[in-house]
Formats: structure tokens, sequence, C-alpha cells
């Protein structure tokens, strides 16, 4: 587990929040990602205000820079929220996930098969 800064809504003091994470370098897009798996009662959201409640694990998907630090600070890189299980239904047709339609200006965010795949693995490896 990596620990990840993160800014509490209540006070807004800083906190260190353990969570599982990966990093995954697609090859496809040439494009770096952090992806993380939130279990219940983990920090998630925007500025972390909200605790996951529910069993079912969520899979974020973050776009990195080269050097793997998150890309942007109005979304500290956040690009797309899954269910884990939704990911692992279509596990065995999955050529890759659009996780972000772009619309007139800006593209679409895509990450490939392969480095989904990978992903997944590292995050339910974590978990068994």
């Amino acid at each position: 587990m990596s620990p990840i800064v993160a800014v509490n809504c209540d006070r807004l003091e800083r906190e260190n929040i353990m969570t599982k994470q990966t990093k995954i370098l697609d090859k496809e897009y040439n494009q770096p990602w952090i992806v993380r798996l939130v279990t219940k009662g983990e920090k998630y959201g925007r500025q972390w205000c909200l605790t996951h409640d529910e069993d079912e694990p969520m899979v974020e998907f973050y776009m990195t820079d080269k050097g793997g630090m998150r890309v942007t600070r109005k979304t500290g890189g956040f690009v797309s929220r899954y269910y884990l299980e939704t990911l692992q239904e279509r596990r065995q047709e999955m050529t890759g996930l659009c996780l972000y339609g772009g619309g007139i200006y800006d593209k679409s965010i895509n990450i490939g098969g392969d480095a989904l795949e990978k992903a997944l693995a590292k995050l339910t490896k974590a978990t068994a």
C-alpha cells in the first residue's frame, strides 16, 4: 500500500490515506497511469470528501506525467471511476476502455487493454 496525501473536507487538514494502487505505463497510448483501488471505508472524490460505504470496491484512474506525478491541480489527474465488478465482468472481451469521451475542444482519454489488464491483475492480487 502506498500513502496518498489528501485533504480532509471537514477540517482541511492534511492526512495520509493508505490505499492500494499501482502505476502502469499504457504503451498503446504512451500514457502513464495511477490506478487506485478504493475499498469500503476509504476516502475518495474531490478533496477526499466522500467515504466509500459499499462492500464492492471501486477502481479510479489518474493520468500522470512521464515522471509519475499527477497531471492537473484541479482534478489531481482524476479521469474516471468504475466498480471493480463492472471491469471484471468484461475482462475477457477487454480491448481497452474509453475513460472520457472527449468533446469539441478536447480529445477522448483511453486506456489500452494490456495496461488495463495489468492494473486489474495487480490490484486484485493485492486484495486476495
